[in-house]
């Protein structure tokens, strides 16, 4: 498993300054959320790797493959994908645009402030969805088809993987705010 990916080693992907006294404790407490949230979703590729080896090799060498071997591909990638968003946003590794970091400085942060805005907006109603989606998954007891897992897990685990990012979000937006009124 991953000791640590560059999480710890800065604090933004666009080499801003260290944030101001109390958004420390905000960045790293989300920090630390995302390396934990990282490493699960480690946990779910190799997950992927060895449930996509067992499935070939049952079903080519003895002809019988994992019954549920989709679905529990489909789950490893949700617990995956949600456990790295934050991560990923931390190292930088999400679309951006890079002429946005060429502007001036006022103009860049306003721009920053914007784009942490909706994003923070964002992951709060796909956080507050998933919630409802999953209490609806629960009240129904939707389960797949072939293996009769419950829904529902999953549908939290993604909305528990929107909190730390959100943390992000809302760093990044007080950081720009302040940027804005410095200049």
């Amino acid at each position: 498993m991953k000791e640590s990916s560059n999480i710890l080693q800065k604090h933004s992907p666009d080499n801003r300054s260290a944030p101001p006294g109390a958004l420390r404790g905000l960045d790293k407490l989300s920090r630390i959320i995302s390396i934990w949230f990282e490493n699960i979703a480690i946990v779910a590729i190799v997950g992927i790797i060895i449930s996509n080896l067992v499935d070939v090799i049952g079903a080519k060498l003895f002809n019988k493959p994992i019954a549920a071997g989709t679905e529990i591909v489909y789950f490893l990638q949700v617990i995956a994908i949600a456990g790295a968003l934050t991560s990923t946003k931390i190292d930088g590794k999400h679309i951006r645009i890079e002429f946005v970091d060429s502007l001036p400085g006022r103009l860049k942060n306003i721009i920053h402030f914007i784009v942490a805005l909706l994003g923070l907006a964002l992951f709060i109603l796909l956080f507050c969805k998933s919630i409802e989606y999953a209490q609806a998954l629960k009240s129904i007891q939707e389960v797949t088809a072939v293996s009769r897992i419950a829904l529902y897990p999953f549908a939290l685990w993604i909305a528990i993987c929107c909190i730390p990012l959100c943390l992000v979000l809302l760093k990044e937006l007080f950081q720009s705010a302040i940027g804005v009124v410095k200049g």
